[in-house]
């Protein structure tokens, strides 16, 4: 199915950027990162609009502009508390929201996934929540539930975000994301002004922070499609698993650690796919 091709994509797509971005973040201001980052996104959504023509109107606008607000908060939240926990914390909450707010949108909306892709969405969820769970003897020690009351919030903003972007209409082609894009990419700037976070990204983390933008732009793509072409409950279950690659490359290339728990979520994170597809 399509869905699933375009949600894993999605997923793979914002697990890579969300590594890189919080990899930059580490070593520069969130919001600096953000600044340089999301205008890469806009100017490739640019580049493929021709790709995927559509209708531009109100209500596309009105959407366009929610989503990149509310895709805003959650990304400068997740960016920043990156920098103070373990990515393979932070990334997983965020995700749980970002999967719980949509699938509820989309069942108040009148969509009725198989049961078969039920068992599977509740499997994804329980996934991340595994993923995301730390105790007192895990390697990093117990997250403060300050910093997990604000991933809980970037995941709001996430799972919004996505909802927004689903309303704004199969026949808009790619401009919902261009627009969400641009609105970001705008209010960033004030942000960054107010932070004293208006400064030029060192030469040895541009690339970091062009590849950022282009993941995020790319599985923004994915995830429309994927909405388009399945249930929105699917879709945005589907696109967040993207923890379980935050996860991989912060155990591969950072070495951070990973407790029995979390290794589960993972392991139902891949069986959840298989119930959603078949």
């Amino acid at each position: 199915m399509f869905v699933v091709a375009f949600g894993l994509l999605a997923a793979v797509s914002y697990g890579v950027g969300d590594f890189v971005g919080a990899f930059a973040s580490r070593r520069q201001s969130a919001v600096t990162v953000l600044l340089h980052s999301y205008p890469v996104g806009a100017v490739l959504m640019l580049l493929m609009l021709p790709f995927f023509p559509g209708s531009v109107d109100g209500r596309v606008i009105g959407f366009g502009i929610a989503g990149g607000l509310a895709g805003l908060v959650g990304v400068v939240i997740m960016y920043a508390l990156m920098v103070i926990a373990p990515m393979n914390v932070i990334s997983p909450v965020t995700a749980v929201l970002a999967a719980i707010v949509p699938v509820l949108f989309g069942v108040a909306v009148g969509e009725r996934p198989r049961p078969s892709a039920w068992f599977g969405i509740l499997l994804g969820v329980t996934a991340v929540l595994l993923v995301s769970r730390t105790t007192e003897d895990h390697p990093h020690g117990k997250i403060a539930f300050r910093i997990l009351a604000f991933a809980t919030l970037a995941g709001l903003g996430f799972g919004f975000y996505f909802i927004f972007l689903a309303r704004a209409g199969d026949d808009s082609g790619l401009w919902p994301l261009v627009i969400s894009r641009i609105a970001s990419a705008l209010a960033i700037i004030p942000l960054a002004a107010q932070q004293g976070a208006m400064r030029r990204v060192p030469n040895r983390l541009l690339g970091y922070v062009v590849l950022a933008g282009c993941c995020d732009a790319l599985a923004n793509m994915f995830f429309l499609l994927a909405s388009r072409h399945g249930l929105l409950s699917l879709a945005s279950v589907l696109t967040s698993l993207y923890p379980a690659v935050t996860v991989m490359l912060a155990v591969g290339l950072l070495h951070e650690h990973t407790s029995k728990v979390q290794r589960a979520g993972l392991a139902l994170a891949a069986a959840s796919i298989v119930l959603i597809t078949v």
